[in-house]
Formats: C-alpha cells, structure tokens, sequence
C-alpha cells in the first residue's frame, strides 16, 4: 500500500499533497481585527480567510468575497464540544500551545505505543491538519473549525499492510470516533480496506455510521482507485482564493464537496513547536504566506470534518446519510461547470457552507 504521494511545483504555485509553498505575500496586520467576540484574540485568525472574511485581508490579498465556508457566527455557538474525530496522519506535536486539552487519545502503528510524535522535521503534516480541525480558543494563533472538539491522534507509518491500515481503523472505531479524517490516499486501496471502511460507514456509530472524510488528491486527475472514491467515504476537493476549484485538485464521479484548501494563498494553521518545524516566518505556526504554506485537499478534508463535528454537536442522533443529504443540499453551486443533479464531476455538490447547512 502506498501512502501519501506528494506533488512539487516550482516556485509559487509548489503544492504537496498538504504541504508547499505559495507566493510569499505582504504580511502586514488589518487595522481593524475581526470583530467577532471569541475569534478576536486570535492573533491569526484574520489570515483564516477560508473562516473568516476580514474586508481589509481580503482586499490586500485579491481574495473573492464568497471564498470562506461563511461560517458567520456559528463558530461562537457551535465547537464541536462533545464530539470525537480521529485524524489518520504522519506525526502530531501533541505539546502544541494551540491544542492544550485537545488530544484525547493517540496511537503509533509502528511501535504500539501512544507516543505519536513527528519521526522527521519534514512530518509537519499531522500537526497541520489537527491544528485546522481543534485549535483551541486561547489566545495563542487561530481559530479550529471545531475548537473544543476531542481529537484522536493515529500515527501511520510508511509502507502499510492491508492488516495495518485496517488496525487503524479499528483503532478509531475503538477510542469511539465519530468522524475520521484521512488527508491521504493510495489510488489502490484493496478490497479488504475498502470493506472495513464501508463497515464503519455503514454500521459504526451505534449504527449511525462513522462519517469518513478523505482528501480527493492533488494530481489534476481522476480519482481512481482511491480511497476517497469509496462511495461511502465523503471526498473532498479544493477551491482557492477565487472560489473556484483549484487547478490541482482531483475530480471523478464520487467527489463529494468543496472546500477551501488554497493556492496561491495558503490556510493558516499550526506547525511543530520551536525547531521541529518547517515555518520560516513565525515559529509555531504556518501562515498564509509561508514559504512551506499549507495547500491542498489536505487542507480542504479537515475543514469539512471540523464542520461535521458541528453538525454533531448541533444533533447528534443524525445518520451518515441525513449528514451526506445536507452538505449537499446546502453547498454552493459554484465554478462555471454545469451541475446535474446537483453535482459534476469537477465541483461535486459544491463547495460547503456552514451557515446554509446548520440553519437547515
């Protein structure tokens, strides 16, 4: 089983599967930070453009005004609190100021212990996605989607088994996931992974079903044998700063949703403490405009299991399928593709909308 393939463009457009650079941007502050009560210690929310629409980031970095998931002011009343989403990834920080309280349980696959730490500096990507789905409200860097939401830290490793990659997934079902996001894929999952994934889609949860979230894949291509084009998994895709799909996001029949997950603009989010990180502007932290920003539907899955949780939160008793009907009845029909039936192959249902989804 293959893992994470990576792709390297040159200069600003270097996109990794979660991890590349994008054009070095001016980093000046607003004048005025967001108003909203909770968000506004945040020193770096105002860069979460796929969160919030600060007017004066926006205009300085030519950012369409429809861009951000329109999360408005649902992340004051929605966190994501009770809620449990497993993250499948490289490595965690799980000593990141920004995630104090967040972790909940961790798994190393390859020494059966819970110490999930990042084994190379390179192996910044799990902290990223973590950081995008359960960054605390504390004053420290940004905002997560699902920010009192209990995060579940399994650590893959190269070169997985069949049998490992299903111990995985067992071991989410086991700390009692509701939601795992896996900003991954191999484009040749095997019947046997496959028939764990429709189990826990179809039967976990207390029959309910574990919401599945992976990343569509950044090669510009058909989805394939992957395991986002699982029918039962949701596969997410990425838009950019113009609120149209990005150039290297996958497409197929069983793409699901949109979400931001940037390109020549990249999504804030947290980066290993101190030196075992790769930012080069501001420790801790990968910003927008980051040399090694964090781009691509890497991005884009942990946005869309962050919004799960608050679903969850807002009710609980929702099956998979009552939660796949809303993000797609409530998404934004956007890009110049014809929808049929709701979808295309390029955009899915559309890229997702928070306040659409939790007023239905």
């Amino acid at each position: 089983m293959r893992t994470i393939q990576y792709i390297s463009l040159i200069g600003i457009v270097s996109i990794f599967l979660g991890c590349g650079s994008t054009e070095s941007e001016s980093q000046t502050m607003p004048e005025t930070e967001p108003t909203t009560n909770i968000t506004s210690a945040e020193p770096y929310y105002y860069q979460q453009w796929y969160l919030n629409k600060d007017d004066t980031f926006y205009n300085q970095n030519g950012i369409d005004s429809n861009a951000n998931i329109h999360s408005e002011n649902f992340l004051q009343k929605y966190t994501g609190k009770g809620v449990k989403i497993a993250i499948i990834d490289d490595g965690l920080d799980t000593s990141h100021e920004d995630l104090y309280g967040a972790i909940t349980y961790t798994y190393d696959l390859k020494t059966n212990t819970s110490n999930v730490s990042q084994t190379y500096t390179t192996d910044n990507h799990g902290t990223a996605v973590t950081g995008i789905i359960g960054a605390r409200v504390n004053g420290k860097g940004i905002h997560g989607v699902a920010s009192q939401s209990e995060i579940i830290f399994l650590k893959y490793k190269e070169r997985m088994s069949d049998s490992e990659t299903i111990e995985l997934f067992n071991k989410a079902e086991e700390f009692g996931a509701d939601i795992i996001n896996c900003s991954w894929g191999t484009y040749d999952v095997s019947q046997s992974v496959k028939e764990k994934i429709v189990d826990l889609a179809n039967n976990g949860r207390d029959g309910k079903g574990i919401l599945i979230v992976f990343s569509a894949g950044n090669d510009d291509q058909e989805m394939g044998n992957d395991e986002s084009a699982i029918p039962e998994v949701i596969a997410v895709g990425a838009t950019d700063k113009n609120n149209e799909r990005a150039l290297y996001s996958n497409y197929g029949s069983n793409l699901d949703i949109m979400a931001p997950g940037g390109y020549y603009i990249g999504i804030t989010t947290l980066d290993p403490m101190n030196s075992d990180g790769v930012a080069s502007i501001v420790l801790n932290y990968l910003l927008y405009d980051d040399s090694n920003a964090f781009v691509g539907t890497s991005a884009s899955a942990p946005i869309v299991s962050g919004i799960l949780a608050l679903i969850l939160e807002k009710n609980p008793n929702l099956t998979r399928a009552e939660i796949e009907n809303l993000l797609q009845n409530y998404s934004d029909k956007i890009g110049n593709i014809e929808y049929q039936n709701g979808r295309n192959d390029y955009y899915g249902y559309g890229k997702v909308n928070l306040a659409k989804i939790l007023t239905n």
